[in-house]
């Protein structure tokens, strides 16, 4: 049974939620006994952590999730997915693009197996450098991913919009029942994701780094559209980069051509602010 139950997570989605994930990790690197499902909490991240490796923990609403650079994630009020991840540390830049790899794929598969149109629902969605889901069509965010290392381990935080809800001014976010509004397809149950997500970070974990560059290559959303990059310089300044992105290579180069050039970009200090139709101003580079 979910633990700390509220009024907020009804007991009837979350009862068997437990049972299932202790099925979904049979085989994979991640624990049964360490699967956590939890009503209400404040981030699942601290939860896995102190569990160790092969820890599971999610829950039903999450009410103070934390983000990459500190950034604060929004309570999902039980209309997202909310899952923290504890397995044996890979680099933190490699961990990223292979949650990120899995996550996208999870994703497909839930609304390949929710009716027909699932496959082109999924084909709308891509990644976006360096930790995002994004919906191609709008540019808006649908998932985002959290690493963080700790003593050897890697604790993974994904959070995955799933359900409609009234989003904050100024996130540019999107939930999987939005795109799928005036689909034959259902929405995919929060528990039905979780369980193709577990199996497939499983396989991004064991998969080569070649592989998971290109695969994150080939789903990368903003490649070929216009781009605003910002890259961290050293001496603590930072520059912005316009343009568009002509080649990419995720743990490498970002390849940005402009009226200055093609200016080749550091990924490990970069970070995509914006893409396609959101650009506006000149082609340059700049601080």
């Amino acid at each position: 049974m979910p633990e700390d139950m509220s009024e907020e997570s009804p007991v009837e989605e979350l009862a068997d939620w437990s049972d299932r994930l202790e099925r979904a990790v049979v085989g994979t690197r991640f624990d049964a006994g360490r699967v956590r499902v939890m009503a209400t909490c404040d981030s699942t991240q601290d939860h896995a952590r102190n569990l160790g490796a092969g820890a599971v923990v999610t829950t039903g609403r999450q009410v103070a999730g934390r983000g990459r650079l500190g950034r604060s994630w929004i309570d999902d009020r039980g209309a997202g997915l909310a899952v923290s991840l504890a397995l044996p540390a890979l680099a933190s830049d490699l961990a990223c693009i292979a949650i990120a790899v899995a996550t996208l794929d999870a994703v497909r598969c839930s609304l390949e197996a929710c009716g027909t149109g699932g496959s082109e629902a999924g084909g709308r969605l891509g990644l976006k450098f360096p930790n995002d889901l994004v919906d191609r069509r709008t540019g808006r965010k649908v998932a985002g991913i959290l690493v963080e290392v700790v003593d050897g381990i890697a604790v993974v935080g994904i959070g995955i919009n799933v359900g409609i809800r009234d989003w904050p001014s100024g996130l540019n976010a999107i939930a999987l029942e939005e795109i799928l509004e005036g689909s034959r397809v259902r929405i995919p149950p929060r528990i039905e994701i979780l369980e193709h997500l577990l199996p497939a970070v499983d396989r991004a974990w064991a998969a080569s780094p070649t592989d998971l560059d290109r695969r994150f290559a080939v789903d990368h959303a903003p490649t070929g559209e216009r781009v605003e990059i910002e890259e961290d310089v050293l001496g603590g300044s930072s520059r912005r980069i316009r343009g568009t992105l002509r080649g990419f290579d995720p743990r490498r180069t970002l390849e940005v051509e402009n009226d200055d050039g093609l200016v080749v970009i550091t990924a490990a200090r970069a970070r995509i602010l914006s893409w396609g139709r959101a650009i506006s101003g000149p082609d340059r580079s700049g601080t």
